[in-house]
């Protein structure tokens, strides 16, 4: 006679027959839905970049005011802004790319331009935010983008200068 102590499949656990992954595949993909509909759609400021789009601001008369501080090279650029679009513009990230002797790119900088009053030949020490005081349609002023730490090899032209963003008011 044989003994055996214990059922053949004792140590197999129990197998629920309810489909649990399929219930939880089920809660996460109607989590994920919920959540793309109640997100907000847009922002109340409409953002373009100039991938494809012709950019709403021109820049022109560009100077360059270069600063040394601590060691290192500071440069603003003043110029004036031209909205060509149908809205006010509350801001515009510009980009520069600055050369060494030979051409090659040695910095690109993004930096936000503020709004300047243009005296003594463009240049001015009273900024505002262009948000505070938005460049409207068809409206041309003066600006001023800084950028910092400039490096030692910078051949001290113009730098190539892009408008990266525009934030126009709705």
């Amino acid at each position: 006679m044989d003994h055996k102590p214990f059922p053949p499949n004792a140590t197999d656990p129990p197998q629920s027959r309810f489909p649990w992954p399929l219930i939880a595949l089920v809660v996460a993909a109607a989590l994920l839905i919920i959540t793309l509909w109640l997100s907000p759609r847009s922002n109340r400021a409409s953002t373009r970049t100039n991938e494809g789009n012709a950019p709403a601001l021109r820049l022109s008369g560009i100077t360059l005011s270069p600063q040394a501080a601590n060691g290192q090279e500071n440069v603003d650029v003043y110029g004036q802004a031209s909205n060509t679009g149908g809205q006010p513009i509350t801001n515009a990230i510009v980009s520069a790319v600055f050369r060494d002797q030979s051409g090659k790119p040695i910095l690109a900088q993004q930096q936000p331009m503020d709004r300047v009053e243009a005296r003594n030949g463009g240049k001015s020490d009273s900024t505002r935010e262009l948000a505070l005081d938005p460049i409207k349609p068809g409206q041309t002023a003066g600006f001023r983008v800084s950028y910092v730490q400039i490096p030692d090899g910078w051949n001290h032209q113009l730098p190539e200068l892009s408008v990266l963003q525009v934030t126009e008011k709705k």
